[in-house]
């Protein structure tokens, strides 16, 4: 007799058939590129085409105000300052080189920024030139998202090796921190690391020695992206599949507090002021969250 799983096991392997599709991607195009085998193609309206384009994934803001944003697409990395949105750097079109799919970034109190590139499992960061260069000799599998301490060390999710590394400097190997099979990793105001797990304990806490705190033990979130917490403790998930946001504080239940339109798939949060910025790359824009309401805050456009 045929029998079905229960909808809470199926929603618990999501994530895994997730990975396992990054990496047939992944391997697929890299066989041809090197074998010069044509790519099958779907058909497509101008509007999908024009959409492929740009797909701005993860953002953050400096210490001057200034926000940038990463494009899988472009690829490449977006400045927005004053109102105007520009292109500050273009990533290469040839696949393993710099920036080629660049997915994630962060930036220090000191206002450096690192972009995590799954193409060439690279973390970049400016040289005293100006240059983005390597600089964890392509020791991770594929960084989806970063964070920084204050004390400038780098926290690198890894989504192929499940683990959290750590990098005290540029250029110098990383170390294991904690194996908590990271998807989204995140610095609060006080120093403490947030991770967005595809295990049991979707939320965790990790010290900086390692140890595992366990926040959300049940699975809640169907597709959780990132999370920010803010200076009041106040903490949001970013969640794919329910097209939403999911907000709570530590003793209480989390709340999906938005889903649906004007959000597609949720998948950057970083905060302004205090509170939420959600980058969604299958709207192409960026929408501030302010009292529960979303308002569209700007759009990433090819140009």
């Amino acid at each position: 007799m045929n029998t079905l799983a229960p909808q809470s096991t199926f929603r618990s392997i999501l994530p895994a058939i997730a990975t396992l599709g990054i990496a047939f991607i992944a391997i697929t195009s890299a066989r041809a590129q090197d074998t010069g085998a044509a790519k099958p193609t779907a058909p497509a309206s101008s509007t999908t085409r024009e959409a492929s384009k740009v797909y701005p994934l993860d953002g953050a803001v400096d210490p001057s105000g200034t926000v940038w944003i990463v494009d899988r697409n472009k690829p490449g990395l977006w400045q927005y300052q004053s109102e105007q949105l520009k292109l500050d750097t273009q990533g290469s079109n040839k696949f393993r080189q710099p920036l080629n799919a660049v997915r994630c970034l962060a930036i220090s109190r000191s206002g450096e920024i690192a972009l995590g590139d799954p193409a060439t499992r690279e973390v970049y960061r400016k040289d005293a030139t100006g240059q983005w260069k390597g600089t964890v000799n392509a020791i991770v599998g594929i960084p989806v998202d970063l964070a920084f301490l204050s004390d400038g060390t780098l926290l690198i999710a890894d989504l192929e090796r499940r683990a959290l590394w750590k990098q005290t400097a540029p250029g110098s190997n990383p170390e294991i921190l904690a194996s908590v099979n990271p998807r989204g990793v995140f610095v609060d105001h006080a120093d403490r690391i947030w991770v967005i797990s595809q295990d049991e304990n979707q939320l965790v806490r990790v010290s900086k020695d390692g140890q595992i705190e366990p926040i959300v033990t049940k699975r809640t979130f169907e597709f959780p992206h990132q999370v920010v917490v803010n200076s009041k403790d106040q903490i949001w998930v970013s969640d794919g599949y329910r097209k939403g946001i999911w907000s709570w504080k530590i003793g209480e239940e989390p709340r999906l507090i938005v889903s649906g339109e004007p959000l597609q798939n949720p998948v950057g949060l970083f905060l302004v002021d205090d509170q939420p910025v959600i980058v969604d790359p299958h709207t192409q824009a960026v929408f501030k969250l302010t009292d529960n309401a979303l308002v569209k805050w700007f759009a990433i456009e090819n140009k």
